[in-house]
């Protein structure tokens, strides 16, 4: 395999004295989609954020083809940003009211393009809202003219616009109608296909990332689970959080020493240890680290290999 663009290694983030991310690490690689996911309030969003420098950051590092991003200045982030594109959740609110799709479209190229003549800046604009499934006369509209599921074509046309080589997609089809959620993740899965980019897709749509995904990270409370191939981990899931979102998808019943999670303390020791029907004495003194259990397939938990035979 070759070498990763992106290596996130021991990743945190602190939110005054609530830690919100610890010692999360996973690498990405070149037109490979990396599905993230969770529960609400589990950090996927603060992780997406983290990675492109939105939110601060506590400690680690996110490497991006060998550089620190955590360590660039200003102006050197400013370069990586055309390369590094996210998709937010909600199409309506992460669009400019007051300017037309056009205008959207046209304002990366006017920051890291300045040399395009008018008419060439008009006709990437033309091909990629005809490349989402716009339209170039779309270009005149305003973000109240398009329904929910448009306007996150043209989020996605405008994060496009500078062929980037990584995607964020933070819970980019949980605000549409279920019909439309369909249409948006085929979009992003023919982008992927016909551009070659990278894609973090985040999401608790475990049917939508079990589609677009080649490899999966399970977090939970800001810690991370497991992570494994798709087919092995909705095959054979090994941590107990992991095979509880799976039933719950399949629309199983979870065990009564399974209850929602709720907003409480990050417990010392496993931080599932309050949820888990497996749990030990010896889960209380210190959260597992990643082990390997298969052919790219990393655990945290002690009883992984009991949970396996």
């Amino acid at each position: 395999m070759s070498e990763p663009l992106l290596k996130v290694r021991d990743l945190g983030v602190r939110f005054g004295a609530t830690t919100v991310l610890k010692d999360v690490s996973f690498d990405l690689f070149a037109g490979e989609t990396l599905g993230l996911v969770g529960e609400s309030g589990s950090g996927k969003s603060t992780l997406a954020r983290a990675l492109l420098r939105l939110v601060p950051v506590s400690g680690g590092e996110v490497l991006w083809r060998g550089r620190n991003l955590l360590g660039c200045d200003a102006a050197e982030m400013r370069n990586h940003r055309r390369e590094l594109q996210i998709v937010f959740q909600d199409p309506l609110s992460s669009l400019n009211p007051r300017m037309t799709a056009g205008q959207i479209l046209a304002e990366p190229l006017s920051i890291f393009e300045r040399a395009l003549s008018l008419r060439d800046r008009q006709l990437r604009i033309d091909a990629m809202l005809e490349r989402v499934g716009l339209g170039k006369a779309a270009a005149r509209r305003y973000p109240h003219e398009f329904s929910g599921g448009q306007c996150q074509r043209i989020g996605i046309a405008r994060a496009m616009m500078l062929n980037p080589t990584l995607l964020v997609c933070d819970e980019p089809v949980s605000s549409l109608d279920v019909s439309i959620q369909g249409q948006i993740v085929n979009l992003l899965f023919d982008l992927q296909r016909d551009f070659g980019i990278a894609m973090l897709f985040i999401s608790h749509n475990l049917a939508v990332v079990r589609h677009l995904s080649h490899r999966v990270l399970v977090i939970y409370r800001g810690r991370q689970v497991e992570i494994a191939p798709r087919d092995t981990l909705f095959a054979a899931p090994v941590h107990p959080y992991t095979r509880g979102l799976l039933a719950a998808a399949s629309g199983v019943a979870l065990s009564a020493a399974e209850p929602p999670a709720t907003d409480v303390p990050v417990p010392s020791g496993c931080v599932f240890r309050d949820r888990c029907a497996y749990r030990q004495d010896a889960c209380a003194a210190a959260q597992p680290n990643l082990e390997a259990v298969g052919p790219e397939h990393l655990v945290a938990c002690r009883r992984a290999r009991d949970l396996m035979s």
